[in-house]
């Protein structure tokens, strides 16, 4: 079995200091630059305290009344509904997003596909396995 350790990537990780003049626009900056969905904020002992995410700041813009265009990302990124799950995880990692529009053989549109999504596939997979062949620990313990 996997540890944590083994998949999470800690060269795409953000961490500051606490520092309570930091605003929300200097957090976002952060994560523009450094490609990254999030921020952890660290005490004087260097332990983590706060973290900032994505949805946090989004609670924040959604106080203003920006234009849709102003927030928008474009151009869209898709991927065809018959292409694989393994080509749709390479390509939101190429491309560095967590959202895919997938689209049909006609180019409308067939709905999201998040990282999220992606992540619950394994995770099935492996609870299925457990339920099917977890009566075999107890043989293999012999």
């Amino acid at each position: 079995m996997s540890a944590v350790s083994e998949i999470m990537s800690p060269e795409k990780m953000v961490v500051t200091t606490i520092n309570r003049n930091l605003s929300a626009l200097d957090i976002t900056k952060l994560m523009i630059k450094n490609k990254v969905g999030s921020v952890v904020l660290v005490d004087g002992d260097g332990r983590p305290a706060e973290i900032v995410a994505e949805r946090d700041l989004l609670k924040k813009v959604s106080a203003s009344n920006k234009p849709a265009k102003k927030i928008m990302s474009s151009p869209v990124i898709t991927i065809p509904a018959y292409d694989s799950i393994e080509t749709a995880a390479a390509v939101m990692a190429k491309s560095k997003v967590n959202r895919l529009v997938v689209i049909e053989q006609d180019g409308s549109l067939a709905g999201v596909l998040s990282a999220t999504d992606i992540a619950r596939k394994p995770a099935i997979i492996l609870a299925d396995d457990h339920s099917r062949y977890g009566h075999l620990k107890a043989i293999l313990d012999l």
